[in-house]
């Protein structure tokens, strides 16, 4: 009786012992909220970022630009990609390009055609103008072997030159001032090594880096021409009437700038003082940063550079040339713009090969200016937009 008592007690000890195990809650890990995480530690700005992996406009390759004749010899092995309008692209393109938005271009170069595949990626536009911000913009997200076609479809053949020709001149003399004018004062250099004081940039909402640069490389794709590129018709008379709202960076060199620049712009030194230890912490970030070159295309790079850091950066479309080309023609820093439009062959249809491989002119050499004997003497390098 009394044995059965205790197996009676040891069966009731032993079920209840398995049963607290049975029901006892499984052990949890920690489970750690990325963003929350991410957003709980000290941020660094996209300048600091960008400054820790290259000073990206102060590098002796800037500005990403390739001239027609170089694709013409390798557009077999390039990547080509045409950001122009379906109509236009239809009317003609380079062999082999393909038509892809300026906001599906990073999801195509990450897709079926890797830009990693190919040793250039060439985006080409009407003057180069949108081609040089979207290289700019891509570069910036990552991409290495991105640039932009010298002049786009206007250099590559004379049948679509209209935009160049008619966006060159001599508008708004009134606006244009000689001499000296301004360069930022030494004091508001804020770029001494190891002393950079990053709270003189921008700050982005907090991010890890990559994703980031992604959501800004995106959202800068996604934006109207206006927003980064403007014209000379569209730029002065707003400047005129509101010079407040405007921060104007001349990206010129010395005797360049003396020779004439926009009125109460600013001399930044090509290759320097865009850069991050250059005077970029002396830009405003609240108000709009033109900042415009010799024909367009360093400008709209270093406008992408603004736009990716959280400034408001804008180019002036085609440079100095859309207001003041006679003084560069006639100081034979450039050639008639004749002399850059040439006459390469283009397919026509929606397919990057039609099939027919129709050429507009069948002279595929392009016209060559001829050579000004022009005095030179050995200087630093200060950048330009070929």
């Amino acid at each position: 009786m009394k044995r059965n008592i205790l197996i009676g007690f040891l069966m009731v000890l032993l079920l209840g012992g398995c049963s607290r195990v049975l029901n006892k809650p499984e052990a949890k890990g920690r489970t750690v909220d990325l963003e929350n995480f991410v957003r709980s530690k000290p941020v660094k700005s996209l300048a600091q970022v960008y400054y820790e992996h290259g000073d990206w406009p102060n590098r002796q390759d800037f500005p990403y630009i390739v001239k027609a004749n170089k694709v013409w010899k390798h557009y077999r092995n390039w990547l080509i990609i045409d950001l122009r309008r379906p109509e236009d692209y239809k009317a003609g393109h380079i062999p082999g390009a393909f038509n892809v938005p300026k906001d599906k271009v990073l999801d195509f170069l990450t897709g079926e055609h890797k830009a990693a595949a190919y040793p250039k990626v060439i985006f080409v536009c009407y003057t180069g103008q949108t081609a040089s911000y979207v290289t700019g913009i891509t570069r910036l997200a990552g991409f290495d072997n991105t640039f932009a076609l010298l002049y786009g479809m206007a250099g590559w053949n004379d049948e679509f030159s209209a935009p160049l020709r008619k966006g060159v001149g001599d508008r708004y003399k009134d606006m244009v001032e000689t001499g000296t004018g301004k360069t930022v004062p030494v004091a508001e250099h804020h770029g001494l090594p190891g002393q950079i004081d990053w709270a003189a940039f921008p700050v982005l909402p907090k991010q890890l880096p990559t994703l980031l640069i992604d959501q800004r490389a995106r959202k800068m794709l996604a934006q109207k021409r206006t927003d980064f590129l403007l014209k000379a018709d569209e730029f002065f008379p707003a400047y005129k009437q509101n010079p407040q709202d405007y921060y104007v960076i001349s990206y010129l060199p010395q005797d360049k700038y003396v020779a004439g620049h926009i009125r109460g712009a600013v001399r930044f030194q090509p290759r320097h003082d865009l850069g991050i230890e250059g005077r970029l912490a002396s830009v405003p970030s609240g108000k709009k940063v033109l900042v415009y070159c010799k024909t367009g295309h360093t400008g709209s790079q270093g406008a992408a550079w603004l736009d990716m850091l959280g400034y408001k950066g804008h180019n002036l479309i085609l440079g100095s040339l859309s207001f003041m080309y006679s003084t560069w023609v006639k100081n034979e820093w450039m050639p008639d713009i004749q002399y850059v439009i040439n006459n390469y062959p283009v397919v026509r249809g929606d397919k990057p090969f039609s099939g027919k491989a129709v050429a507009l002119q069948t002279n595929t050499k392009p016209v060559v200016a001829p050579k000004p004997v022009v005095k030179r003497k050995k200087k630093e390098v200060t950048g330009g937009c070929g």
